[in-house]
């Protein structure tokens, strides 16, 4: 059986000599095990890409600058690139209008939902560095659990959902943690399940989140 491809979004950063790409090597392994391979995207046409790769990933990062949703920026704690923000959201386009599946993590669930019309918050409190237990609907639940323990690394937020997704896990503060479409392969979660697949890493101790880079291998 043919492995999938599956495209994962880089971040940017300004190297000694150019401009640099890079991303965690934990989703390329994770991926590996779900049956797929990942490839780091360094740029180009979008429609080319999403032609030739069986699904994205819209991996974790720097904050969506508040432009996209309508916003004046508002947080001085924001670390935005509006070139990434421009490149992914061509990348979402290009995949998401091939019916290719998606899953995006941590700034990729918030993206998902600023690409589709929704709103974020712009900073909140208490979501950093730590890990705190989350609550899943069924369907979420047959791939994470029904209230995992999850890790945090983020200060923005889902705020208004767009109107073609739905909330499929909540934090106990209400915090939205999990988006899934009404009827496209498209599934964000605000965790990073990367860091929560052991042997390659185990932030919340006894959890498995593999199933979740499953799901999206396993609809290519």
């Amino acid at each position: 059986m043919k492995s999938p491809m599956i495209l994962v979004s880089s971040g940017r950063t300004m190297g000694s000599l150019s401009m640099q790409r890079q991303q965690s090597a934990l989703y390329g392994m994770c991926l590996a095990l779900s049956g797929g391979t990942g490839v780091l995207s360094s740029g180009g046409d979008a429609r080319t890409l999403a032609a030739r790769c069986d699904g994205l990933l819209l991996a974790g990062g720097g904050d969506i600058h508040p432009s996209r949703f309508g916003q004046p920026v508002q947080s001085e704690k924001l670390s935005i690139d509006p070139v990434r923000d421009e490149e992914e959201q061509a990348l979402f386009q290009a995949f998401f209008s091939r019916g290719k599946p998606i899953l995006g993590i941590c700034r990729g669930i918030q993206a998902v939902n600023v690409f589709l019309g929704g709103t974020l918050r712009q900073h909140i409190e208490g979501h950093s560095d730590c890990c705190h237990r989350v609550r899943c609907i069924p369907r979420l639940a047959a791939l994470a659990g029904a209230a995992p323990m999850v890790n945090s690394y983020h200060h923005q937020a889902v705020d208004i959902i767009a109107s073609s997704l739905h909330a499929a896990a909540w934090a106990e503060d209400g915090t939205v943690e999990a988006l899934l479409h009404e009827t496209a392969p498209l599934l964000g979660v605000q965790w990073h399940p990367e860091r929560m697949v052991p042997p390659l890493c185990d932030d919340a101790a006894g959890a498995n989140h593999l199933p979740l880079f499953r799901w999206l291998c396993e609809r290519c």
